[in-house]
């Protein structure tokens, strides 16, 4: 069921805006409740850092914000958020996997190839157990959350109205700048409009990073890559194996070598900081946004 024109891309505006707007008002009571004197979640006493907790709301109000802009939107089923019987589409998430994590191990063997990266030493059985259990849980979390989040709800709704091309561009650039708010700022005193006044610290510290623009260049590319992979699947499992793979990929590298030295060409601690990263990146990009279309979408025929 379409809503009528531009209502979809509005609602989400508003949803956004919503959610930032609500972390900031919620975050500074989340951190009193357990450091306030008439705190309740003292057990929590072991994270005292605001960013931590303006992260955790912001997700909780992500969530939460999506079940009103479901009933506003009239979606209807899962099955319009991708989420169809994974019976006869199980294949789409191996296949998805496999090319999240061969793109990236590509990228990273090609590092240790040219000498930019050393395999570490005295790995040990507890380090490879610890690794496996964080790195898949985080794999599943991530990319289970950010696709329903993301390629689900947000390029869906938007391709009601637009293009699917265009509504995947403007949500890779959405996609791309939430990861921007990395800042962990040592914030002193947290008061009920702290959520406010600290957001700008929030904000990636751009003037000190030279590797921020191949960054935002590879995420962006990397939204386009999984939002073409849904539209031309036609289910949420195809990105959500491309981003676990990814995941997998980044952390097992991370895991397995460090860095000799540090460039804009192969990047800082991580591989999807590198200019080498994108032509890989903007190769898939293409085949993906311009392969024969999917009859299955009337509103783009």
């Amino acid at each position: 069921m379409y809503c009528h024109p531009v209502r979809n891309v509005v609602a989400i505006a508003v949803y956004l805006i919503a959610v930032f707007a609500g972390a900031a008002l919620m975050a500074p009571f989340a951190w009193k409740a357990v450091f306030a004197d008439w705190a309740f979640l003292t057990f929590l006493q072991d994270h005292d850092d605001f960013h931590r907790y303006f992260n955790r709301c912001l997700m909780l109000l992500a969530i939460g914000g999506l079940v009103v802009l479901w009933r506003l939107m009239k979606i209807e089923s899962w099955k319009e958020l991708g989420w169809v019987k994974f019976r006869g589409n199980g294949p789409f998430l191996s296949q998805g996997l496999l090319m999240g994590i061969a793109s990236l191990a590509a990228v990273a063997a090609l590092a240790l190839l040219f000498g930019a990266r050393e395999f570490n030493s005295n790995l040990t059985a507890a380090k490879w157990t610890k690794h496996l259990l964080n790195t898949l849980g985080a794999a599943i979390a991530v990319g289970v959350l950010e696709e329903t989040i993301f390629r689900g709800m947000l390029f869906n709704l938007l391709r009601r109205d637009l293009n699917w091309k265009i509504a995947a561009g403007i949500s890779a650039v959405i996609f791309a700048s939430v990861h921007f708010m990395d800042q962990r700022p040592n914030i002193q005193e947290i008061t009920w409009t702290t959520g406010f006044t600290a957001f700008p610290q929030f904000i990636h510290d751009f003037a000190n990073d030279p590797y921020w623009p191949a960054y935002f260049v590879n995420l962006i590319l990397a939204g386009l890559i999984l939002a073409a992979s849904m539209y031309q699947s036609g289910n949420i499992y195809y990105a959500i194996g491309i981003h676990a793979g990814w995941i997998i990929a980044l952390k097992t590298n991370g895991f397995l070598t460090h860095p000799t030295g540090s460039s804009i060409w192969w990047g800082a601690d991580k591989t999807n900081d590198a200019w080498m990263a994108t032509p890989l990146l903007l190769g898939i990009a293409w085949y993906m946004l311009t392969r024969d279309d999917p009859a299955s979408d009337p509103k783009d025929a």
